[in-house]
């Protein structure tokens, strides 16, 4: 072997497409050229100013030492309000964990509760990052495809089906990122005994949690006493708060399993940025109107978007329950002319190289004959940017 040959493990990861496809836009912005970009999963607002300032108070008084590697009392406290007050949910603050954003504490509850060879069930289409993630904890990831008439939810006889004596974990995203679906209580009720009968530890992603349309309410499995004791809930500030750069998230759930990602998270990195976590006691525990307004503001371009798309002939498109996505399914349109569809990748980047429109191939995402749209963007470039990608598809 090689002297710097990498670990097996990274070379069995894929390289993030959505961050090379920022980086590619940022080229050829560099060079000139007027791209505009439906692609990233991130609010185009700024952080409220009260979060901001906060941080700057931190910042100026010294808050900028190492914290407890769990995160601040203070902030869990602050964390365990909001769930009780929001969600209905009681969490001591022993039961949460304040990590550097949502995927490092998805990363962590799956180090926590996966060995090696264990089964990690994914419903498709799923976050891109959750496959890797899995096989990097040394996982099997167990995908299960689901259908846009059932709104890509998973449904029980997919969920029977996909159970092995080796399956430890499923993991749920409600609401979803790429398909914006939100599960209903019905839909995880119906999973409910599945779930419980065969112990799956569910890791519920639910960093979309407020970004709820048409008066939807959020739905969680630990809303469902049979099944608190196995859900692990994570969620985020990025979304909401349009937190992002911030890098902050957290999860909470059974005692032990949290001590276990803990012990794993201080020996990674110590401990999240202790001026983020001053300003998201801010975020979760003072006035909400900012999440509302931003909220009603990307349901508004929800219809924006919805309107346009649907337009498009041969294109399939499921309304967007929540976060800031839509999923179209654009493969009838090569069939539609007796053409072979190219896979999503390769329409990904015929759009960025010719129409100079950045979107998100559905391919790693778990379903080739999609791509991601993000309506997290201008009205304008929401309008243009659709009317670059008809022209594409028409010709």
């Amino acid at each position: 072997m090689p002297l710097h040959a990498p670990s097996a493990r990274s070379v069995a990861l894929s390289p993030s497409f959505t961050l090379a496809i920022v980086a590619r836009t940022a080229q050829l912005r560099a060079e000139g050229k007027t791209v505009l970009s439906l692609s990233v999963g991130e609010p185009d607002f700024d952080t409220p100013k009260p979060v901001r300032e906060q941080g700057k108070y931190a910042i100026d008084h010294g808050i900028t030492k190492y914290t407890a590697g769990r995160g601040t009392v203070e902030l869990r406290t602050a964390i365990s309000q909001k769930l009780l007050r929001d969600q209905k949910l009681q969490y001591g603050i022993d039961q949460i964990l304040v990590s550097n954003g949502g995927k490092h504490a998805i990363s962590n509850l799956l180090l926590a509760t996966i060995n090696p060879g264990d089964e990690v069930i994914l419903p498709a289409p799923y976050f891109l990052a959750y496959p890797e993630l899995i096989k990097l904890a040394g996982g099997i990831p167990v995908i299960v495809p689901t259908e846009a008439k059932n709104r890509y939810t998973l449904i029980p006889d997919e969920l029977k089906k996909a159970i092995t004596p080796k399956s430890k974990l499923i993991v749920l995203c409600t609401p979803s990122n790429p398909a914006s679906t939100v599960y209903t209580h019905a839909e995880i009720a119906a999973l409910a005994p599945i779930l419980l009968q065969h112990k799956l530890w569910i890791l519920s992603d639910e960093v979309y949690e407020y970004l709820l349309f048409d008066g939807r309410q959020q739905a969680s499995p630990a809303h469902f006493p049979e099944l608190f004791a196995q859900t692990l809930y994570v969620s985020s500030f990025s979304k909401t708060y349009a937190m992002t750069g911030w890098r902050l998230g957290y999860c909470a759930g059974d005692k032990e399993i949290i001590s276990a990602a803990a012990k794993i998270q201080e020996n990674m990195t110590s401990s999240p940025s202790a001026i983020a976590q001053y300003a998201g006691i801010e975020a979760v525990s003072n006035d909400q109107s900012d999440r509302e307004r931003m909220r009603k503001e990307f349901e508004r371009r929800r219809d924006l978007m919805y309107g346009l798309v649907s337009k498009w002939e041969h294109v399939t498109i499921p309304k967007s329950e929540g976060a800031f996505y839509c999923f179209p399914k654009i493969d009838e349109v090569w069939k539609s002319k007796g053409k072979v569809y190219p896979g999503s990748m390769a329409v990904a980047q015929q759009l960025l190289e010719e129409q100079f429109v950045a979107v998100v191939p559905g391919g790693p995402f778990g379903d080739d004959r999609c791509i991601r749209l993000s309506f997290a963007a201008s009205d304008d470039t929401i309008k243009e940017a659709c009317k670059r990608i008809e022209k594409y598809l028409s010709e």
